[in-house]
C-alpha cells in the first residue's frame, strides 16, 4: 500500500518537482525556491506533506532544513526509475535540472550558494 501512497502524493506538479531535484541529493529550502522559482511559502506547504507521506525526511542544520528523499521511497525502484525517465521527456524537470546544475557549479564549498545565506559561512 505504501506505493499507493507515493503515487499519490506525487500526483501534483510541485511534489514531482521536488522529488526530482532531491534525486540528485539533499537540498534545502531556500535552495529549492531558488532552483524552481516557486514561493518558500508553496515549497514547504509540499516538503511537509511529502514528508507526512514518508517520501522525504529532513535534517536540521541551525536554523535550516535540508530536505532528502528516504530510504524507504528510493527502494522503489520502479517509481524512482519512472521519475528519472520523466526527467528525461518532461520540459519543466529539465529546466528544473538545468538550474539545479546551474546552482551547483557556482556553489562553493565555504559559501551557501542561496540567496538569502550567500554570504554566510558554513
Amino acid at each position: 500500500m505504501k506505493s499507493l501512497d507515493y503515487l499519490k502524493s506525487i500526483s501534483n506538479n510541485t511534489k514531482l518537482r521536488l522529488i526530482s531535484l532531491l534525486l540528485e541529493g539533499e537540498l534545502c529550502v531556500c535552495e529549492l525556491e531558488e532552483i524552481m522559482h516557486v514561493r518558500q511559502a508553496n515549497i514547504s506547504k509540499n516538503l511537509i506533506s511529502l514528508k507526512d507521506v514518508g517520501v522525504v525526511d529532513v535534517r536540521r542544520d541551525k536554523q535550516r532544513g535540508f530536505y532528502y528523499l528516504t530510504e524507504e521511497f528510493l527502494n522503489n525502484t520502479f517509481l524512482v526509475s519512472h521519475i528519472k525517465e520523466l526527467k528525461i521527456k518532461e520540459t519543466i524537470l529539465q529546466t528544473d535540472y538545468k538550474q539545479y546544475c546551474h546552482h551547483e557549479s557556482v556553489k562553493d564549498e565555504n559559501v551557501y550558494v542561496c540567496h538569502a545565506y550567500r554570504n554566510e559561512e558554513k
